[in-house]
């Protein structure tokens, strides 16, 4: 299909630098799919330094092969969008998220009453938020979690430690003798202690920048909360292998939201949106996932999507058809 690519500045707290993909040589109004990124300094095509992940290319692609626009965002002082990346706190997110669809849903080319918001991981838990304040048609969930994050947080520590407790042979004994484990408790304690007792966005420990405005204000966010008032068709996903998010949460996500809501487990997908062969373990997966970014998102993922985005778009045409006849 031919396609058509817009550069666009985004006007915003900061200007926000993103790349908006028209179907059909961009001749005529589509539906679109805004895509909010997960955690960490990510691009437009979910890239970071040393980690180029490119899912939001690939599901760009994708969305767009279905007769679907997308718009998709360099994060907040990454790539050429304007400000500070480490000076940004959760709802700076939720403002540059909601400043995309408000530009996305005025331009020209797009029809405003069929707005997608697709997130992968922090992302995922972010959208439902931005849909509180500008009401969207369906949402995508990617790796996302339906629990107030520091108790993801606490738990993705305990996995860490019971990977580091269950080592074997000469390295088990090192790590038990030099009491490894307790000592990142001590550290995160510490590092935690410290970013609550500061008022400032960025704080400096052990000579690196921390982020701790986003950090604070994480500590008081609950997504289940803003899970309850969605009103439009959900699809959340998430993999099996997964060891940044509960697949259980899954099913809690299905509990939160009153509309339709369909959900699937991908066997083996992490939260790279890739499958891996390597067994559950926090260590060993996290350890895996650059490997695993030589291969494409998941192929089953990518139908799932397909799938949703097709019946998607057959329940808008029978609502459409049915308000013209009440007209």
């Amino acid at each position: 299909m031919m396609r058509k690519e817009i550069e666009v500045m985004i006007p915003g707290a900061f200007p926000l630098a993103a790349t908006l993909t028209l179907p059909n040589g961009g001749n005529g109004t589509f539906p679109l799919v805004v895509m909010v990124h997960g955690s960490g300094p990510i691009d437009r095509d979910s890239n970071a330094k040393g980690m180029p992940m490119n899912i939001f290319r690939e599901i760009s692609d994708l969305v767009v092969a279905e007769g679907f626009a997308s718009i998709r965002y360099d994060k907040r002082g990454i790539g050429a969008s304007k400000g500070d990346y480490h000076e940004m706190g959760v709802y700076d997110l939720i403002d540059d998220a909601q400043a995309v669809v408000e530009f996305a849903k005025n331009h020209p080319n797009i029809d405003s009453e069929n707005v997608i918001l697709l997130g992968h991981s922090e992302g995922s838990i972010l959208v439902p938020f931005v849909n509180e304040r500008v009401p969207v048609d369906g949402l995508i969930l990617l790796a996302g979690t339906a629990e107030p994050l520091p108790v993801t947080t606490a738990w993705q520590r305990e996995e860490i430690m019971k990977d580091l407790r269950s080592v074997k042979g000469f390295q088990g004994w090192l790590l038990r003798l030099l009491k490894v484990d307790q000592k990142i408790t001590k550290m995160n304690d510490d590092l935690f202690k410290l970013i609550q007792e500061s008022d400032d966005a960025v704080i400096k420990y052990k000579g690196k920048k921390i982020n701790a405005k986003w950090n604070r204000e994480t500590a008081l966010f609950d997504v289940s909360e803003s899970l309850q008032k969605v009103n439009c068709p959900v699809l959340a996903i998430t993999g099996t292998k997964d060891v940044n998010v509960k697949v259980s949460d899954l099913e809690k996500i299905k509990a939160f939201v009153p509309s339709e809501c369909e959900t699937h487990i991908i066997q083996d997908m992490t939260h790279m949106l890739r499958k891996t062969d390597v067994e559950y373990s926090m260590s060993k997966i996290m350890n895996n996932n650059k490997k695993s970014l030589k291969q494409p998102v998941d192929a089953e993922l990518k139908a799932k999507i397909t799938q949703w985005l097709r019946n998607w778009k057959k329940r808008q045409v029978t609502i459409d058809k049915t308000e013209m006849l009440v007209k």
